[in-house]
């Protein structure tokens, strides 16, 4: 550019001022026209201030004519395409690398609200900070993220490193144009390779670094075995390097594995987490429903749901199918409740109310409610009617459905595999006893029969062991008393009637105030009679002592008092000792 083309300020007089504020103020009025774009020809706004309209100076002033361009931002019409874009991102790289390092290396370069990396009291680690102030020295006042200051911080001997947080590609890519659809998305746009070779050889070392310790473990164990074993051991030492060696590839197999693991977890489509996907897919156990009809004609399967509501085999017998299908559940839970709420609403909105089950779930559930409700007490309102009027109520109730109300039943019932009702569910009422259940008269706390006398072979009350049925309850010393009674009338177990009949015997036997006997026993008929006892109880021992079923009666023959002394005499007494030794000379030991 020439001298003569550079922009130069021209200093305006007092009378051009005052011109110049008169038309703005008669433009600003309306009584002036207003001011005309020289390059747009649109209408400059009167009422905009003077700092806005007026071209500065030093971009040639109005010389020219009143315009706007300079307030206009420069646009760049240019469109980068994807290899464009890389290669104006990799040259930022490069020159922000050149940068970055002559700055490390001079200290000078840095800029105020610049990140750098700094050591804090010049103490490691290195914390982000963001630089306050730059001194004419090249002294920097830095502000760490936890809010700490400090002053007068010389950038030399490391203390402050420039970093590439302050870089960004769209400033890079902004002054040479816009990026297009594919630049925008592309997933390696700005990537810099040189930058990934840093972390390859930050895990080579680690492990190279694992493989030195790895071999110097390897050495002492070999070192400690030869010294305690001696030079004999050679062929073992040989087996210790071979296991060492085994040990050492499970140690890499597992780091290995390790990694494989993590670098599945980090995601991505494929990978070496798909290996493991793929065999869970393979070893599990059911069958995947869209794998049991391969046609694609078949029951549709929906991959967002993962349902299958149709019968994907619908050829085979329904006992045998594994699967029919996802439509059961349809009609399972509260589904059908829901498709009556859902038609409830339907009708309610053709009759003129605002109800929508969607919209507003629980008022079209209570609306329903309600409406059941109302229906339900009109029905029974009028069915009470009819019956107070004509009545017949008593009909409708029978005793077969009254028995079945306060019953219980217990019913098997069979399905098949889709869910279908094969064999049971009949409801048949059972037959109730005969027998008057849970009934405690005359003061009893149980059941007539809950107790029976084995020697008396009947039954009675358990509460107080009466063998009478309309007797009252008598307590713990009838109960008592009862048994001392029964014990003496009947006796215990199967011979304990034989009593019982001897006094049935006297009382046929004796007169008419209840058998009672008189006078004294004559010697001569009592010897008779236990001659008579005698040949009695032979007979019995004859025939396995049983007496014919009329031996004996008061019509034959009468009791007389040497008879019952007789049978007193000759009876026999299982439970006493001394009865046994009758007529022996045997003598018990004295213990």
């Amino acid at each position: 550019m020439s001298a003569a083309a550079k922009p130069q300020h021209v200093t305006e007089s007092s009378a051009d001022r005052r011109k110049a504020r008169e038309l703005q103020a008669a433009r600003a009025a309306g009584s002036a026209a207003p001011a005309v774009d020289i390059k747009s020809g649109q209408m400059i706004n009167p009422h905009n201030p003077e700092f806005i309209t007026k071209k500065p100076w030093y971009l040639g002033g109005d010389s020219t004519g009143p315009t706007l361009d300079h307030q206009a931002a420069g646009e760049v019409s240019a469109t980068l395409t994807m290899s464009v874009a890389d290669s104006v991102a990799k040259s930022h790289h490069s020159n922000l690398k050149q940068k970055i390092k002559s700055i490390n290396k001079t200290g000078q370069g840095f800029e105020v609200n610049m990140w750098v990396e700094a050591l804090k009291k010049n103490k490691r680690p290195y914390l982000m900070a963001q630089v306050l102030k730059v001194s004419k020295r090249g002294e920097l006042d830095l502000k760490y993220e936890d809010g700490t200051v400090e002053k007068q911080i010389r950038p030399s001997n490391g203390r402050v490193k420039a970093t590439k947080v302050n870089a960004t590609l769209s400033t890079a890519t902004g002054e040479h144009g816009k990026l297009d659809y594919a630049s925008k998305r592309d997933k390696y746009y700005g990537y810099d390779n040189e930058d990934y070779k840093g972390t390859v050889r930050r895990y080579e070392e680690r492990e190279e670094l694992r493989r030195k310790i790895r071999e110097e473990e390897k050495q002492k164990q070999k070192l400690l075995k030869t010294s305690t074993e001696g030079e004999a051991t050679t062929k073992k030492d040989t087996e210790f390097s071979d296991s060492d060696d085994s040990e050492d590839d499970e140690e890499i197999d597992k780091e290995g594995q390790t990694f494989t693991t993590r670098l599945g977890r980090q995601g991505g489509v494929g990978g070496a987490q798909m290996k493991v996907t793929a065999r869970n897919l393979r070893i599990r156990e059911d069958t995947a429903k869209y794998l049991r009809n391969l046609d694609p004609n078949s029951a549709y399967y929906d991959p967002k749901s993962r349902s299958m509501r149709d019968n994907p085999n619908p050829e085979i017998n329904p006992n045998d199918l594994q699967f029919a299908g996802d439509n059961f559940v349809r009609y399972t839970g509260e589904a059908a409740d829901l498709a009556k709420t859902q038609l409830f609403a339907w009708d309610a909105q053709d009759k003129g109310s605002d109800i929508h089950a969607q919209a507003n779930p629980s008022q079209a559930e209570m609306m329903k409610k309600k409406v059941s409700a109302e229906k339900e007490s009109t029905k029974g309102s009028a069915k009470k009617k009819v019956l107070d009027k004509y009545g017949g109520s008593e009909f409708l109730k029978t005793d077969s459905d009254r028995s079945t109300l306060f019953s219980a039943s217990s019913t098997s019932k069979i399905f098949s595999r889709d869910g279908r009702l094969l064999k049971g569910g009949e409801t048949s009422a059972p037959v109730k006893t005969k027998y008057a259940e849970d009934v405690h008269p005359n003061g009893h706390t149980c059941v007539w029969g809950s107790y029976f006398h084995s020697g008396a072979f009947r039954w009675g009350w358990r509460d107080d062991h009466s063998l009478l049925k309309s007797g009252y309850y008598t307590g713990v010393n009838g109960r008592k008393a009862n048994d001392d009674a029964n014990d003496l009338k009947y006796g215990r177990g199967k011979g304990g009637g034989g009593l019982e009949r001897a006094r049935d015997l006297l009382v046929k036997g004796g007169g008419k105030e209840g058998g009672k006997f008189e006078g004294n026993i004559d010697d001569d008929k009592l010897k008779e009679a236990l001659r008579k006892e005698e040949e009695f109880q032979k007979s019995q021992v004859q025939t396995n002592g049983k007496r014919k079923y009329n031996a004996v009666s008061a019509g034959d023959e009468q009791v007389t008092p040497e008879m019952m002394e007789a049978y007193a005499i000759k009876r026999s007494r299982e439970g006493d000792v001394m009865d046994k030794l009758k007529g022996t000379e045997e003598v018990l030991e004295y213990k």
